[in-house]
């Protein structure tokens, strides 16, 4: 019998053929719509289309892997994700290096979740495992996480969703307010487990809801430092 592979190998096997980054992008998208509960049926159908067939079932095989290694023996709350993508696809560019998950745990005893609220928010979380490092302390509260790069919110998203925590993930970029995509982790009204719901620039609890004025400032193409000042003065 062919020993299973790990999340990593799958991807890489795949992404020989198509192109890893694509690989990569294609199976967070695939996941988040299997994780809607039929809401986004045609878009996973449309993705699976232009892969061969058994590469689409590598792509099964791969979510597999990849849920074998988030139980974590049992303890659950690994982030899968965070290390791979800065080894085969970020390479670091742009300044994506995520922090490593035992500082995450650090952080995370340091603040104290349980101390001070019900909410958790990482306004440029990566992977989530500054949310997963908090969930480890203190489960039910909302996690809230956002960040500017779309294929790092899906990983969020993910990650709290696989992990059974509810909240919020937004691909956005925090700091001018500009929301792109959106998804909501909540209990299926029916059958009670955690699933996504693709959420619009209103629904979301991330977005400021700002002033004509406050938004004006910051649609003007200045520098991030000119809006700080500015709306520091205007709040």
């Amino acid at each position: 019998m062919e020993q299973l592979k790990s999340f990593s190998q799958y991807i890489q096997q795949i992404g020989y053929k198509y192109g890893l980054h694509s690989v990569f992008e294609d199976f967070l998208e695939m996941v988040v719509c299997a994780l809607s509960l039929g809401a986004k049926e045609d878009r996973y159908h449309e993705i699976v289309r232009n892969l061969e067939k058994p590469d689409a079932y590598l792509m099964a095989e791969a979510f597999g892997a990849l849920v074998m290694e988030m139980d974590n023996n049992g303890e659950g709350l690994k982030d899968c994700f965070g290390d791979f993508y800065l080894e085969y696809i970020s390479h670091g560019h742009n300044g994506q290096f995520f922090t490593p998950e035992p500082v995450c745990e650090l952080m995370a005893r340091m603040l104290n979740p349980a101390g001070f609220g019900e909410r958790v928010a990482d306004c440029c979380c990566g992977s989530g495992r500054m949310l997963l490092a908090a969930a480890k302390i203190k489960r039910d509260c909302l996690f809230f996480g956002a960040d500017i790069d779309r294929t790092c919110a899906m990983m969020c998203v993910t990650n709290l969703c696989l992990n059974g925590l509810l909240g919020e993930v937004c691909w956005m970029d925090t700091l001018m307010n500009r929301f792109y995509a959106g998804w909501r982790i909540e209990l299926h009204p029916e059958h009670g487990v955690p699933y996504i719901r693709e959420i619009t620039e209103a629904e979301s609890c991330l977005v400021l809801k700002l002033s004509e004025k406050k938004q004006e400032i910051i649609n003007k193409k200045v520098s991030v430092l000119e809006v700080s000042q500015q709306l520091l003065l205007e709040f």
